[in-house]
């Protein structure tokens, strides 16, 4: 019951919003040469899908954005992880990493994007290293802060049961961080993909950001309204994702 009525809730925003977004145009509140009506938006989608926008399809797009994000997400998870986990188990790993970590999650991605571009190029790799060194710091910290929260019984109860160093990393104090880490994770995708979008205005011959950025130069408020929203589509598209694999994946969560 509680599902269908937050199914029935949020339907019934999403349509106040459309109407909203309906009158404004049809009572000339604002002028559509400023903000585009939703059936503009829906014609522009459907020339798309037939033309394509400056030579590239609208699934080249959305696959060039949704590949950069995941493969700088993906490189930033594979190390962070591992090493958020040593950092929270050794002293020595805390005080000789943590330092950097904490220097560098602070940081705008976008700080660095220009030396990424003269060290890489404006190709796909200069992009993925921004993603990587955007998502890195949150994903290390959140692994971090798994690892300490382990209790010290349950390490020494392994140990005593003659666990290895090995299987206490990961029987015990990789399964018992899995809630913080997905935190981190979920949160580290949400800057990589606003990260993505940022770097594709500035450098990129495809992708969401370019197509969005590319329209702004030519005041096509349709295109641009129809980017925004497939980029909002996909966020949380990616956000449940992380959501619905943390939910199969941690299944013991509530029975500890």
């Amino acid at each position: 019951m509680h599902d269908w009525r937050s199914l029935a809730l949020g339907s019934l925003s999403v349509a106040t919003g459309l109407i909203v977004w309906y009158l404004i145009g049809a009572l000339n509140l604002v002028s559509t040469d400023l903000l585009a009506g939703p059936a503009d938006v829906w014609a522009a989608l459907v020339d798309i899908l037939h033309n394509g926008y400056r030579d590239t399809t609208l699934a080249q797009n959305i696959l060039a954005t949704l590949g950069r994000c995941l493969a700088g997400f993906a490189a930033a998870a594979m190390l962070g992880v591992p090493l958020g986990l040593w950092m929270g188990l050794s002293r020595m790993a805390d005080a000789a990493i943590n330092f950097v970590i904490q220097f560098l999650r602070p940081l705008p991605p976008l700080s660095y994007l220009v030396l990424l571009i003269l060290w890489f190029g404006t190709g796909d790799l200069s992009k993925i290293a921004l993603l990587f060194m955007g998502a890195f710091p949150t994903i290390t910290t959140a692994a971090m802060a798994g690892a300490r929260q382990v209790s010290a019984q349950r390490i020494q109860a392994a140990r005593s049961l003659g666990a290895t160093p090995r299987q206490v990393l990961f029987f015990v104090v990789f399964p018992a961080s899995l809630s913080t880490i997905f935190i981190g994770l979920r949160i580290a995708l949400a800057g990589a993909f606003s990260s993505v979008v940022a770097a594709e205005l500035m450098a990129a011959s495809d992708g969401l950001g370019w197509m969005v950025f590319s329209a702004s130069r030519f005041l096509r408020t349709d295109i641009i309204l129809l980017g925004i929203i497939l980029l909002g589509l996909f966020g949380m598209g990616l956000s449940r994702t992380l959501v619905v694999i943390d939910n199969r994946l941690i299944h013991w969560r509530g029975r500890e």
